[in-house]
């Protein structure tokens, strides 16, 4: 495929930060952190559900579980759109021109000045999202994350092939 490129814009970036973010949000990793939080604020509604039913007015711990597993779970959502925006914001910055190849053995991706040679077989998995393509690079907790309109329905095909 001949190199497509396109210039980074900040509505972009936010929108690609957004689809990362997602990504890292439904990672099997997340997906436990979200039931272990669900479970906890489940076990203290009960909690000070019952020790109010039981006529003990608490004030204490008890009152303040709820509050505060939903305020982890409101960082946990911030500190991910964080990280994923300074990500994406790192590899790409605003005004920058944004280029993609597929070869036949290799990816190649580039940005202002820099240049990646990828091997599929580096990547694991792709998902991809509205604005943004996430290769997760193998024994890696790491994707590299690539504009969707660089990448037609049959190069999005093509890549699922090779990574497979």
């Amino acid at each position: 495929m001949p190199p497509r490129s396109l210039t980074i814009d900040q509505s972009l970036l936010r929108r690609m930060a957004r689809d990362a973010a997602v990504y890292s949000l439904t990672r099997p990793v997340a997906i436990v952190m979200w039931v272990a939080l669900a479970a906890a604020l489940g076990i203290s509604i009960l909690n000070l559900s019952g020790r109010v039913a039981a006529g003990q007015d608490d004030g204490g711990l008890a009152a303040w579980m709820p509050p505060l597993v939903i305020a982890l779970a409101v960082v946990a959502i911030v500190m991910s759109i964080s990280s994923a925006r300074h990500a994406v914001r790192a590899a790409m910055p605003p005004a920058t021109v944004v280029w993609v190849s597929l070869e036949d053995e290799v990816l190649q991706v580039g940005s202002g000045d820099r240049r990646s040679t990828i091997a599929y077989s580096t990547f694991q998995s792709i998902r991809v999202g509205t604005d943004a393509v996430l290769l997760k690079v193998r024994d890696a907790s790491v994707a590299t994350a690539i504009p969707r309109a660089l990448l037609s329905d049959d190069d999005v095909a093509a890549l699922r092939a090779k990574i497979a």
